[in-house]
């Protein structure tokens, strides 16, 4: 390690990361991808020597996941990873052996791509690393970078509070927590595909177009892209044959750094569901509707008891004295019953991503891509660069029927989208 405080050989897992080797299984692991599609074929020899000059940047990424009596922690490892060729599905299953990475790097024609195991980080941190590695492979491929604004150079060394757990630091039990009952939402099921399959769809699009249409509805990208998603779901499920119709109800993700003045590489993200029940509703509506929910709920007192919901499970008393597989079953039924089942499908924008110009030569476009989900069949993205914007959805199910849907109201919005697939 660079710096003396990282000389420890273990460090505990933050309190989001805990879910997930818990409610991990044979068929399932929650893995995401950030990836940059460069306007040239990519060098392997130069991703392999801009990963090793930038991998000490980053401690809490130099880690395999190990099991102790109360719970799984992290140890540090001390080989090089390697970049390989990308063969697989997008976000296939991350061994989970205790002498592996968590992450990797992969690369396949003009795309390099990282995919994490969530426990790690999230997609703020995966998104800092995956810059800096762009940074050192455009510099080896002829780059001349004066200035990197935020990206964090590969030369620094790592800072206390970029691995701190910084939902531990901000708990405050003084201002309460959440209720975490929810009744289950409406879900597209569909044909499953065979274990190991995601298709993925990237639907391209100006973002100018894409703010325009946002503009004319009063609000903001983010919420437009919920909204024409809801209402894509309301529309699929008008045509099944079932009584009893369920809200739609959408994860939005909340990047809670900008809240509590955060600088973690690790975990540190809320979320908010989005609910509208079934009926009739004008896109003006719901467009109204979530853009209140989204403003009024959103709040800092809102993230505040979300912190203090998490936290004060993990240090519940019972719970802490329990060895780690009771611990393993509590966590999956609580990622069951307050987790995917009372999702429609989840949604997390990355927004707008920015580099120095003089890496704008080299790359073309950023994607992000949620691997399956555990219960659901579907999940959507987005990620914006240089004037545009990539909507991905993934899918383990056969049918597109929810991107077929929500392109469809894009371009009834007039907005021009092209579709591309993994799989025909």
């Amino acid at each position: 390690m660079k710096n003396e405080m990282f000389e420890r050989e273990w460090f505990r897992l933050d309190n989001a990361a805990k879910i997930y080797p818990a409610a991990r299984s044979s068929k399932w692991n929650a893995v995401f991808r950030m990836a940059a599609v460069m306007k040239d074929e990519v060098n392997p020899e130069l991703l392999q020597q801009a990963l090793e000059d930038v991998i000490d940047r980053f401690p809490s990424l130099k880690v395999t996941l190990k099991k102790g009596f109360f719970w799984y922690y992290f140890q540090y490892l001390t080989d090089t990873p390697k970049v390989c060729e990308e063969s697989a599905f997008p976000c296939s299953m991350m061994p989970i052996t205790g002498r592996d990475y968590l992450f990797r790097v992969q690369y396949y024609s003009h795309r390099i791509s990282v995919e994490v195991f969530h426990s790690l980080t999230d997609g703020t941190g995966c998104m800092a690393f995956l810059k800096t590695l762009l940074l050192r492979y455009c510099e080896l491929s002829g780059a001349k970078v004066e200035d990197v604004g935020d990206i964090l150079h590969y030369d620094d060394n790592p800072v206390p509070e970029e691995v701190e757990d910084s939902f531990s630091r901000c708990i405050d039990r003084s201002k309460g927590v959440l209720g975490r009952t929810e009744p289950k939402a409406y879900q597209i099921k569909g044909q499953k595909e065979k274990r190991g399959v995601l298709n993925v769809t990237h639907g391209s699009m100006s973002f100018e177009q894409l703010h325009a249409s946002a503009k004319k509805y009063g609000c903001t990208v983010n919420t437009y892209l919920v909204a024409v998603l809801t209402l894509a779901l309301l529309n699929r499920q008008k045509y099944e044959m079932k009584s009893k119709k369920l809200p739609v109800r959408i994860q939005v993700p909340i990047n809670l750094r900008k809240i509590f003045g955060s600088t973690t590489l690790r975990n540190f993200a809320g979320y908010y569901n989005t609910t509208l029940p079934f009926g009739e509703w004008s896109f003006e509506d719901i467009v109204a509707n979530l853009d209140a929910q989204l403003k009024d709920n959103i709040t800092p007192e809102y993230c505040q008891k979300f912190i203090n919901s998490n936290v004060s499970l993990e240090k519940n008393p019972v719970i802490r004295v329990a060895p780690r597989f009771l611990k393993t079953v509590f966590m999956d039924m609580s990622f069951y019953l307050i987790g995917e089942s009372v999702m429609s499908c989840a949604f997390s924008n990355i927004g707008n991503v920015s580099t120095p110009d003089e890496l704008k030569d080299y790359i073309e476009r950023f994607e992000f891509v949620l691997g399956a989900q555990k219960y659901m069949c579907n999940s959507m993205t987005c990620a914006s660069y240089n004037g545009n914007t990539v909507v991905t959805f993934s899918r383990s199910s056969k049918d597109p029927i929810l991107e077929r849907e929500f392109f469809k109201i894009l371009t009834e919005h007039g907005i021009e989208v092209t579709v591309a697939s993994n799989r025909r």
